[in-house]
């Protein structure tokens, strides 16, 4: 960057000047000329003189988005999707009697998870089917067993530590 020009108030007093006293003697004119060859260093004074990145378009910076939380509880029951309701039944009743008698406000969620693998049309089709077969069983069985329909929360989701689908009730 150049420093503003050294010569010119010179050039502002000979550009105001009335016209009787423009012609200088010639000591003065050679002067003037020489003071003329610093014109092109000079640079003149606007915003990004004090500020070089005055005028450039902003930058938007994205923040990351925040970590998924990973639940690190166990479930309170986690039943292997196709299981026959006789055999999940009796431990599923008691859980849900046990849970409501320590909070009986108590927020019962049943997750089907299912492994991530395949195109999502086919991870689609199989949470799907597990939900509508598995995950009501489950979540009806536990509204018969004295939780109230408010207290359930239903989810799907894919995990790439399951190896086949599975149904896990957690509780909050």
């Amino acid at each position: 960057m150049s420093a503003p020009c050294p010569v010119s108030w010179m050039l502002y007093r000979f550009a105001i000047m009335p016209a009787s006293r423009r012609f200088a003697p010639p000591a003065v004119r050679v002067a003037l000329a020489a003071s003329l060859s610093w014109l092109p260093a000079c640079t003149l004074v606007g915003q990004k003189t004090f500020n070089p990145h005055a005028g450039d378009p902003p930058r938007v910076v994205i923040p990351p988005p925040p970590p998924t939380q990973v639940r690190h509880v166990p479930p309170l029951i986690e039943i292997m999707a196709g299981t026959p309701v006789a055999q999940w039944q009796a431990d599923l009743k008691k859980g849900v009697a046990d849970a409501l008698a320590r909070k009986p406000n108590v927020l019962f969620t049943v997750v089907s998870v299912i492994p991530d693998a395949g195109t999502a049309d086919e991870q689609a089709a199989l949470l799907s089917h597990v939900v509508a077969t598995d995950a009501q069983s489950v979540a009806a069985e536990i509204v018969q067993d004295g939780a109230d329909p408010a207290q359930m929360e239903m989810t799907a989701t894919t995990d790439r530590a399951a190896s086949a689908p599975v149904i896990r009730i957690y509780v909050r």
